[in-house]
């Protein structure tokens, strides 16, 4: 590689490194140290409901991970910069072959090639940051059954019918899931009253009400 892109390129990572350098001392400045409790200025946070404190909550978790984020960043960059000094920048870690100037505008500080850095990240024995449970949960509408459509049924159903029982006796307290019945309120297998009215498709493929067994010779239905 020429000495200008070289020069150029390591402009850009000691940028790229001082604005991770900030923005850690800035999230560092902002409490993250500190307890959650002292924080947000409270004595405890073990009589607070989550629901409570939820965006505290929310708010301390989304700067843990642009911290961890931004310290990725830094180790990346002070390895490409150790690269430089040995000569070896803009060369892929695994297969030794020149890397495109277009990913190192784009990413500088990376050491390995678009198709290496692809079969990397799908390697069994690489280390995943996501947790393991997500290897075998799926959407909840589809891991109980497998089914894409028609879920009239699912285990938001099972939860529900799950949390009711018992929801009123005096060892549970009264209305600890739901309060006051509300769960019983719910439309189960249709959100819509308008989805509840049963229809057929006509020849035309038009939807019309369904009327068999209707009785529609009487007086109108009272409501």
């Amino acid at each position: 590689m020429k000495q200008e892109l070289l020069d150029h390129f390591r402009r850009e990572l000691e940028q790229e490194k001082h604005r991770n350098m900030e923005l850690k001392r800035h999230i560092d400045d902002g409490g993250l140290d500190n307890s959650l409790s002292e924080s947000i200025e409270e004595l405890s946070a073990y009589d607070q409901h989550p629901a409570d404190i939820a965006s505290e909550v929310f708010e301390r978790s989304k700067d843990m991970s642009l911290r961890e984020d931004a310290q990725i960043k830094l180790n990346a960059i002070a390895h490409a910069l150790k690269r430089m000094g040995e000569g070896t920048y803009g060369k892929c870690d695994m297969c030794g072959r020149e890397i495109p100037v277009e990913r190192l505008a784009a990413v500088p500080y990376t050491t390995q090639c678009v198709d290496c850095h692809g079969r990397y990240e799908e390697a069994p024995n690489r280390i995943n940051v996501r947790p393991v449970e997500e290897d075998i949960l799926e959407p909840p509408f589809a891991r109980t059954t497998g089914q894409q459509e028609g879920t009239m049924y699912d285990t938001e159903d099972a939860w529900q019918e799950l949390a009711k029982w018992q929801e009123h006796s005096p060892h549970s307290g009264a209305g600890s899931y739901y309060g006051g019945g509300s769960a019983d309120e719910e439309a189960v297998g249709y959100t819509e009253l308008v989805d509840h009215i049963p229809y057929e498709v006509g020849d035309d493929g038009m939807f019309y009400e369904e009327t068999r067994g209707t009785d529609d010779e009487g007086p109108p239905a009272k409501t």
